[in-house]
């Protein structure tokens, strides 16, 4: 028996059908998440919608929904080519939809529109707190502080090796105009999805682990959907670019939107092909930048050669000037040395002469020819004068010198004389 005032199920169940048609009689516009999407063969979408916390992520509310496939066929394709990204899980979006409920089934949703504005909305609001939380932590522009190698040659490059874009990169590298040499190394990642953030920052630990040293790091990519291309704002793939030791270049294929990763690199271009040039435009500008340093040398040595040329003559002039002024002077210094030479010379041979005169009048007053001619007389003893007895002994012969003739005589006896002087 049933207890009074209770309701079976089904009875249950259609009251709160009643209710919820009563309290959302018309369609509503709901702000959701797609947390899963799944197409069946008829072209009828099923999806699941959740809500989440903003500050913990966790899960707030979750609903089924349905698009049938007469608005599905027109919403998918519009949702797709104004927002520029597929309608898939992790997509927010803002809907319009009844509340349907069914007593076997249970609540759903059936969605007849969107709005992808709302998305667009969102998916700038989220870029706009990674780049806020970048700003508040101050690594925002530490990448693009770095310096920029003079001759970046040897380059890390991160992309999937199957990717059209690393294709035109390699090739704009390899075959460039200017017969520049670059020596590059793939570092394989996922380039979109869930997984390529984590992909590419394990890339960018492989660049970092190299014993080569890099010039910088390529990340590249050959374009693609909004969707495609969100997993470049995410903020751990980001912060890791900001601060990474090397400066890094981004090129990831997109023409329309600035990715957060091409606003913390060091340099972010649209296009693989784009990072190619930039690298070989470097190049071109250092040789540049040497051609004029040589122009200048070489300006420069020439200028100095010319103005030391230019003063060596000066200088070779005042030299002439200088040294023949200063051999005029020695000249008639030396002139005037002759003149005090020949003056000091007839001076001293004067007096020289005067002397030697009166050496000769001396010589004449002692010489024996004029002695002998006043009276006196020299005697010789073996032919040396003598003025004593020393040295003669009786029988030697004795020679005595007068002013006329000589007279030789024998010695027989000898006397001393014991006066003074003599003996």
């Amino acid at each position: 028996m049933m207890a009074e005032g209770s309701l079976s199920l089904s009875e249950l169940m259609e009251r709160i059908g009643k209710t919820l048609k009563e309290g959302f009689p018309g369609p509503c516009w709901i702000m959701a998440e797609i947390l899963e999407l799944h197409v069946n063969q008829r072209g009828h979408c099923y999806m699941e919608l959740i809500e989440k916390s903003r500050d913990r992520d966790a899960i707030l509310a979750r609903a089924r929904a349905t698009i049938w496939a007469s608005k599905y066929s027109m919403l998918r394709p519009y949702f797709e080519t104004t927002t520029d990204m597929e309608l898939k899980s992790g997509i927010k979006m803002l809907c319009k939809g009844t509340v349907e409920f069914h007593v076997q089934y249970g609540l759903s949703i059936n969605i007849t529109d969107i709005d992808p504005v709302y998305t667009l909305g969102d998916l700038a609001r989220k870029k706009l707190e990674v780049i806020r939380k970048l700003r508040e932590g101050g690594v925002m522009d530490m990448n693009k502080e770095l310096p920029f190698p003079v001759v970046p040659q040897r380059i890390a490059v991160i992309s999937s090796e199957t990717a059209a874009g690393y294709g035109d990169f390699m090739d704009s590298v390899n075959s460039n105009s200017q017969g520049y040499c670059f020596y590059t190394r793939l570092y394989p990642a996922v380039m979109q999805g869930d997984d390529a953030p984590a992909s590419m920052i394990g890339a960018l630990d492989a660049v970092f682990d190299d014993p080569d040293r890099f010039d910088c790091v390529v990340i590249i990519r050959g374009g693609g959907s909004r969707a495609d291309l969100e997993c470049f704002n995410n903020y751990d793939l980001a912060y890791y670019i900001s601060q990474f030791p090397i400066p890094v270049i981004t090129g990831i294929g997109h023409e329309r939107d600035e990715s957060v990763a091409d606003m913390v690199a060091s340099q972010g271009l649209k296009t693989p092909t784009a990072v190619a040039e930039f690298l070989v435009d470097q190049l071109l500008a250092f040789e540049f930048r040497l051609s004029a340093f040589r122009e200048t040398l070489s300006s420069q040595v020439s200028r100095t050669v010319q103005l030391q040329g230019m003063l060596l003559e000066r200088l070779a002039g005042d030299l002439s000037h200088i040294s023949g002024r200063y051999l005029q002077k020695k000249e008639e210094w030396l002139h005037q040395s002759d003149l005090a030479v020949q003056k000091g010379t007839g001076i001293f041979l004067a007096r020289e002469k005067d002397h030697l005169s009166l050496l000769e009048t001396r010589n004449g007053l002692v010489n024996p020819e004029n002695v002998l001619r006043r009276g006196y007389s020299m005697t010789l003893h073996n032919g040396k004068a003598i003025t004593g007895t020393e040295g003669i002994g009786p029988g030697d012969i004795l020679e005595t010198r007068l002013h006329r003739g000589r007279v030789i005589s024998n010695v027989e006896k000898i006397t001393k004389n014991h006066g003074k002087g003599n003996n």
